[in-house]
């Protein structure tokens, strides 16, 4: 049985002045309910993404990693590898990525992007994409700061009709 060793990285939190300890893991099944959860409490304008979020998870062609403090789930990223004929297998697409809304403004999502890229660069990905929705200013505000960079727009693209903004960034 291989285990997977935790990353451990400290974040400095600006309102309370302390650090606060952030270890990151691979999620396992019995994290599905809390992604699943946390899916609907953050992307639930979107759509019912708590069972399009809940599918992915239980998809072998996705991973998801969880960031936790003191031992509770604090946030969770996912990504798989694109299986469209047109893509390189070289491409992997960030699925989702969400924060407990008390912990954000943390650096737990840069945390999480990091590792996702890290494990991702490790599997000889060159290129992430993502979407996110246009008018998702936090979203948007994170991706930049990652490095990804605009590519299109896509009209009506979420279940609940937003459009989404399709970034991506070259990590290989």
């Amino acid at each position: 049985m291989r285990v997977e060793v935790k990353k451990a990285s400290y974040l400095y939190d600006k309102r309370t002045g302390h650090r606060d300890r952030v270890t990151v893991r691979r999620a396992a099944g019995a994290d599905a309910e809390y992604v699943r959860g946390l899916s609907k409490k953050v992307f639930h304008q979107y759509g019912p993404y708590e069972e399009i979020v809940g599918g992915w998870f239980d998809s072998r062609k996705t991973m998801t990693i969880l960031a936790l403090m003191e031992k509770r789930p604090v946030g969770f990223a996912m990504v798989s590898q694109l299986e469209r004929e047109w893509y390189s297998l070289r491409v992997s697409e960030l699925l989702a990525i969400a924060v407990e809304p008390a912990k954000w403004r943390r650096g737990i999502g840069s945390l999480l992007m990091s590792e996702i890229e890290r494990k991702t660069k490790v599997l000889g990905i060159e290129t992430l994409i993502l979407h996110t929705a246009v008018e998702n200013p936090a979203g948007l505000g994170l991706f930049k700061k990652c490095g990804f960079m605009k590519f299109k727009i896509k009209k009506k693209f979420y279940p609940e009709g937003q459009d989404a903004l399709m970034m991506y960034k070259g990590i290989g």
